[in-house]
């Protein structure tokens, strides 16, 4: 079974935001693969005023 989800990260005191996918392997563990870094929570606010801003209506 695999999931994917928002996952954040300390690093050195700020927060940065990854897409991972999550697997269990044959052992019952879950083993976690980054599949996009989104970056800190300014970055992702500016993609997100920048599409807002250029989508066509």
């Amino acid at each position: 079974m695999n999931m994917t989800y928002i996952r954040n990260k300390k690093i050195k005191g700020k927060t940065y935001y990854y897409v991972v996918e999550g697997k269990i392997d044959k052992m019952g563990k879950v083993k976690q693969k980054v599949i996009l870094y989104l970056g800190n929570i300014k970055r992702i606010l500016e993609v997100f005023a920048f599409y807002k801003l250029h989508k066509k209506h």
